[in-house]
């Protein structure tokens, strides 16, 4: 699964559509799948912020890749690369991703986001936490609609002062949609260069205007997209906290991961839902599989199982396959950065994270203030756990204690 790692140049998007807001809470108390494809509107507001959104057209530039292996069209094809693709090692079988010539290639998406600010003000509204989401969940991952005074980390944000800027990334919610044997890490990364260079200047942020300080936030997918954004250009943040990570390779088990999450043609599961995404778009089998990867029995309440199950949203098998591909010496990032996991994340540390956070992490981050913190009790998704307000303090208090 190795990439080639290019650096991109950003470029700057223009225009935007505003939709303001008023808290329209239609979907916040038992919130259906119909609650969260498709709308620019969020399912929930939180009442202490003034939110706005907005669907932005951004400019990108990425490294190109390809998909080599045979496209399938239904889940016999998608087993069949499956089991090629997790046979032992040392049987030689080509790489199914890898580069594509050109090298780099442009493009303009339309991106969905959302910009929340306290309507009560204290002086850290005018940093502006950039959040990307990761596998799974939409930009309201970290905009529960349930139990939000648990759950919501935009309403923690507001209420310690902080204002959030969330969007969904290319290929989920209300953004573009493109194919999913053509959607990687590098399209990832370069959405997020170019928004926070869009945030940075005071565009979509609404009365806020420029911003004195950006922390970038993302959760599994989205950290290691924001990781190497941040290897990328440094400048595009003040501080960096990566939730839901793990570079140590000792936790990461590639092939069993694809086995646990079960993948199927996410359009043969749900036409309703997933039709507009071509059968490079996957999902997991059902909640059952949903739990395994990203919950630790008994520390969450069932309830909030079957929410993020509604609200799942189908993957890019090429975004899953160039996850580890990005670029990892972030050397030249000097800010404050936090690595927050779960203590029994499945995904990143195979079950087990204590002894593998601090390395390589560390080194990638030679020159930053670099602190890891493992959350305890918490696998995967560690926002849906009981405890999730306590990982919503350590990530606030962080900021606060780096003077942002």
């Amino acid at each position: 699964m190795k990439l080639l790692r290019n650096n991109m140049t950003m470029g700057l998007a223009v225009m935007c559509s505003l939709k303001s807001v008023a808290g329209n809470q239609a979907c916040s108390q038992i919130p259906t799948p119909s609650c969260f494809y498709g709308s620019l509107t969020q399912p929930y507001y939180p009442p202490n912020a003034v939110c706005n959104d907005y669907m932005i057209p951004v400019d990108i530039e990425y490294t190109n890749v390809a998909f080599n292996a045979t496209r399938w069209g239904d889940d016999y094809g998608l087993n069949n690369f499956l089991d090629v693709l997790t046979t032992r090692a040392g049987v030689d079988n080509s790489p199914p991703v890898g580069p594509a010539s050109p090298s780099t290639q442009t493009a303009t998406v339309n991106i969905a986001a959302t910009f929340c600010t306290p309507k009560n003000k204290n002086g850290k509204e005018k940093t502006v936490i950039l959040a990307t989401h990761g596998v799974g969940p939409a930009r309201a991952h970290w905009n529960a609609p349930v139990q939000p005074g648990q759950y919501n980390f935009v309403q923690h944000a507001i209420s310690q002062g902080y204002s959030v800027f969330f969007y969904d990334r290319l290929g989920t919610g209300a953004s573009d949609k493109v194919s999913g044997f053509d959607n990687s890490i590098f399209k990832a990364i370069s959405v997020l260069q170019s928004i926070s260079k869009l945030v940075r200047n005071g565009l979509y942020t609404g009365s806020l205007g420029k911003p004195k300080k950006i922390a970038v936030i993302g959760f599994s997918f989205g950290s290691y997209a924001t990781h190497g954004a941040i290897a990328m250009d440094p400048t595009i943040a003040d501080a960096v906290i990566l939730t839901a990570i793990g570079f140590n390779m000792t936790g990461i088990n590639v092939n069993g991961l694809l086995r646990s999450f079960v993948p199927r043609v996410a359009s043969l599961q749900n036409s309703a839902l997933y039709g507009d995404r071509d059968p490079g778009y996957v999902t997991w089998v059902d909640k059952y599989t949903q739990i395994w990867n990203y919950f630790k029995y008994p520390n969450y309440d069932p309830v909030i199982a079957d929410y993020a199950e509604a609200a799942k949203q189908p993957f890019a098998i090429t975004e899953f396959l160039s996850l580890l591909s990005g670029p990892t010496d972030a050397s030249a990032f000097k800010g404050p950065v936090l690595a927050i996991t779960g203590e029994y994340d499945y995904i990143f540390c195979d079950g087990y994270c204590p002894g593998l956070l601090e390395e390589p992490g560390r080194s990638y981050y030679k020159n930053a203030k670099y602190v890891p913190y493992i959350h305890p009790g918490a696998s995967h998704q560690l926002f849906l756990h009981y405890n999730a307000t306590g990982a919503f303090q350590v990530i606030t208090n962080f900021l606060s204690d780096n003077g942002l």
